[in-house]
């Protein structure tokens, strides 16, 4: 894994220069041939930092990877990504290099600890400035685990440049929302085989939307359940939204979303699923209050169910642009400048003293971390986290983490605060009640340049009805991301 090592090196050098960024969304597919199982799609989703230098360009970031067919639906892989594309004789191809280190799992498939990486390489075809289709052979293994295989991944990517850290001439902006929901979905026995009766589950999920067009928006959405018989069921889905009807104190509103789900002993099959979707949104200025109700089903699995959805939304205009193209800003006025803090790093759960669902005693587990954070005060951060199991023999269980942090001393280059924070959790045999847990924490900041700091962090997690209770260790490196976005309500 050198290739990401070095483009890690290389992005943290860059970020603390505060050198322009670009923002680089890639998909790609690709089906891998096991022997003792049936072969499964795997479907994964980058969300990439570029930067171009001559005749390459470098890309680092997040990747999420999700099972599609095959018997493993709830099959998901978290982790860091790295491409490095070289330009070749200033034709529209490109010689793309690909590396990437993760940990998941989930499903009942045999994924050992968890951990996860593969290598590839390929070629890119460039259809316009921003638009690219790829062609890549791939070697992808779960090296403590019965998954591994070579084979061809298929996709597209598309981006822009000039993101991050930029000048603010000739920016474009694009309207766009993040949302908070909470969700009641109506299961039975035909939807997991724990079920012998009617059960109402709770589960919460995240959103992101962009604005395409007035009317159109695309969507991103991670769910997880927060209910004891079904913990460690999860979704991931992309689609789009359609407003059929707008007042100026609501609006109509008509969805489809595709993607995965599973885990938590879900009949999901190979995981592939849909939801369709139709609500109103209550405008408060610009936050809405929507309420929806939907149908979300599996495609091979028999889970179907009928779903009411609560949701907090928060809509802003920015430059920070995935996927639509905005509209052209030449003036500075009304605009003002905030980051987003990036954080990568590895979180270890020392063991309590207790036995897991399999009646084995736990043992320290390791995880690889992500986080994203935006300050929404002067004094306060929001947090938003993912951690995924890739050390101990736990590689279906992951963290879901929304939370909060302020800092109680300030002293030269060094911050001590206090993260509290909301665990959604499951998988892997974790005793973790109704999958629904609180961690307090202290953490300690080194502020090495203007916009990078190296934190150490440790605390205590809980889960409401669950003996899992380890004490947790962090170290992460953050990078301050800084973009513009209107100062108009919207």
């Amino acid at each position: 894994m050198r290739i990401l090592l070095i483009i890690s090196l290389f992005f943290v050098a860059q970020i603390n220069a505060q050198v322009d960024l670009g923002l680089e969304y890639q998909r790609n597919v690709e089906c891998i041939r096991l022997t003792d199982f049936d072969n499964f799609l795997l479907s994964n989703s980058s969300f990439l930092l570029t930067k171009s230098k001559g005749f390459y360009r470098l890309a680092y970031g997040l990747e999420i990877q999700e099972a599609l067919m095959g018997q493993f639906g709830g099959f998901y892989v978290f982790g860091l990504t790295s491409d490095i594309d070289f330009t070749l004789n200033k034709a529209p191809i490109l010689l793309n290099l690909n590396g990437f280190i993760g940990g998941g799992g989930g499903a009942g498939a045999p994924d050992g600890s968890g951990l996860a990486y593969r290598y590839a390489i390929g070629l890119k075809g460039q259809l316009s400035r921003n638009f690219n289709l790829l062609a890549r052979y791939s070697t992808y293994d779960l090296p403590t685990g019965s998954i591994a295989g070579s084979q061809v991944q298929l996709g597209f990517s598309y981006g822009f440049k000039s993101i991050f850290n930029g000048e603010f001439n000739n920016t474009r902006i694009a309207k766009q929302s993040v949302s908070i929901q909470s969700l009641f979905i109506d299961l039975d026995a035909y939807d997991s085989e724990l079920l012998d009766e009617n059960y109402r589950s709770k589960f919460i999920s995240v959103e992101y939307a962009s604005y395409f067009t007035r009317n159109l928006e695309g969507l991103i959405r991670l769910q997880a359940a927060i209910s004891s018989k079904v913990d460690g069921f999860m979704g991931y889905y992309s689609g789009l939204s359609y407003t059929a009807f707008k007042h100026k104190y609501f609006a109509l509103k008509f969805s489809s979303l595709f993607g995965s789900c599973g885990g938590g002993a879900m009949n999901t099959s190979g995981g592939f699923a849909y939801l369709l979707e139709t609500g109103i949104d209550l405008n408060l200025s610009n936050k809405i209050i929507s309420l929806s109700k939907g149908y979300n089903a599996s495609y091979a699995g028999t889970f179907s169910a009928n779903y009411l959805q609560l949701g907090l939304k928060y809509h802003f205009e920015s430059n920070l642009r995935l996927g639509a193209y905005g509209k052209k800003v030449d003036s500075y006025d009304g605009f003002k400048q905030k980051y987003i803090g990036v954080k990568t790093g590895i979180q270890v759960h020392q063991a309590p003293n207790a036995l897991d669902r399999n009646s084995l005693i736990y043992e320290n587990m390791t995880l690889m971390y992500f986080s994203l954070t935006h300050q929404i005060h002067n004094k306060i951060e929001m947090l938003g986290e993912t951690r995924w199991a890739m050390g101990g023999d736990y590689g279906a269980y992951a963290e879901g983490i929304i939370g909060f942090s302020t800092p109680i001393i300030n002293f030269n280059k060094f911050t001590l605060s206090t993260p509290i924070q909301m665990v959604v959790a499951g998988g892997g045999g974790i005793d973790v009640g109704k999958g629904f847990g609180i961690q307090l924490n202290l953490s300690a900041d080194y502020h090495f340049a203007k916009s990078s700091s190296l934190s150490f962090s440790f605390g205590k997690l809980n889960f409401i009805d669950g003996n899992y209770t380890p004490l947790s260790f962090n170290i992460n490196i953050k990078q301050n991301l800084f973009f513009y976005t209107s100062k108009t309500k919207i």
